[in-house]
Parts: C-alpha cells; structure tokens; sequence
C-alpha cells in the first residue's frame, strides 16, 4: 500500500510534508522537484501535477501556517486579557511544537517571498500577520484600560510577545523532558507576570488559569 494511504495523508499532503522537511532542513534554493520527487519515491512528472511550480510548494507552506496562527486566535469572549494571551500562547506554542519545520520555514524563507509569491499571495500573508498583530495588541490595550495590566507601549509589547512566541521553534525540541503542554503554560505565565499589576495575581502558578489541554492541542514531547 503507498506510504500516503496507509497513513492517512492525500498524496498532495505527503508531497507537502515532504517538501517542507526538505525546505526546512536544505532552504528552498537548495532544495529541488527532483529532491522532492526523490523523496516521496514518484517521478518528476507526478510531482508536477499535484503542484506546477515549487513556488506553489511554498506558498501552501505558508498559508497553513498562517491560517493556523489566525485560527488560534480564537477566544472566548467572557475571558479577561490575561486569559486570552494565556490560551492563545498555549495554542501556538503546542502547535508549533507539533510542526517545527513548518514554523522554520515560515521564517527562514520570509526576507524572500516577495520575489516567489504573486502580489495576491503576498498580500494574504501579510493581511494574516496583521491580523495577529491587531488581535495580540487589542488584547493587551484591553488589559491596560480595565486596570489588569500595567501602562506599556502595547505596540512594542505586542511586537516583542509576537517575535518571542513565534520564534519558540527556534529552541522547541521533539521528544525532549517537557511536553509542549508543561512548557506553554510556562512560558506564558513566565509573560504574563510582567504585565499583571495585581500582585495577588502576578504569584499565582499558572496564574490561575485551568491547566487542562485545550481541544485538539497535542502533548508532543519539546525541550531537551
């Protein structure tokens, strides 16, 4: 039976986790259709009907990645600002945890999509990052006008949450001694405690937040 059926993954899945392995571990401009041809064990051909050029490769890459930053921003709207950055940060950092390469990627190649993507796909990343951006320092303006956190530059403070979080793939680790789950809730509290001006709160471990998985975050294994 062919890898991709006896797995579960469509053909256009396999052929995408493929390539973002190989982009993650070789950069896109040292990695080519033949490589990935090679890899997945199909010739060129068959490789090129699923995806015509290896910049649609990376653009699906990018697209997932960015959806599902979006997607995590999901909240429940009686949550205070404390909670939603608390839950949100646990979203990402388990599902980055889940998808290293896919993060790297993301990050490495992101100087460079200007000259790969059309205009059109270039404006729906950035259009996704901005959403984050928006979302991340609302929250936090939030925070500051109901009196949970201090007065800050929330511009500066959404843009630096954002780099930290995002760039955990940098140092998450599969298979390591904290799972994703223990490591998230970490290290959003570990945040959080710079920002909550009640000190009462700010002690508490994890600043009083229920610790119980979230639906569909894994407890993949992360840091060595």
């Amino acid at each position: 039976m062919p890898p991709s059926e006896s797995n579960g993954l469509s053909r256009r899945e396999e052929l995408l986790a493929v390539a973002t392995k190989l982009f993650a571990a070789r950069g896109y401009h040292g990695t080519r259709m033949d490589d990935v041809a090679d890899a997945v064990g199909l010739n060129k051909a068959t490789v090129y009907h699923y995806y015509a050029s290896k910049s649609l490769i990376l653009y699906d890459i990018y697209k997932g990645a960015a959806d599902f930053t979006v997607d995590a921003l999901h909240d429940d709207p009686s949550a205070s600002a404390r909670e939603t950055i608390y839950h949100f940060t646990r979203r990402l950092l388990v599902g980055i945890a889940s998808d290293i390469e896919r993060a790297a990627v993301y990050f490495q190649e992101g100087p460079y999509i200007g000259e790969w993507f059309t205009e059109e796909q270039v404006a729906y990343i950035r259009e996704k990052e901005t959403q984050v951006y928006e979302h991340v320092r609302d929250v936090i303006d939030r925070g500051i006008a109901s009196g949970e956190f201090y007065d800050c530059d929330s511009h500066v403070l959404a843009l630096g949450y954002i780099g930290m979080t995002l760039g955990a793939y940098r140092w998450l680790r599969p298979h390591g001694r904290r799972t994703a789950q223990e490591i998230a809730i970490e290290f959003s509290t570990a945040l959080l405690r710079g920002l909550i001006r009640d000190e009462a709160v700010r002690t508490e471990s994890p600043l009083g937040v229920p610790v119980d998985a979230l639906p569909g975050e894994a407890d993949t294994a992360t840091t060595g």
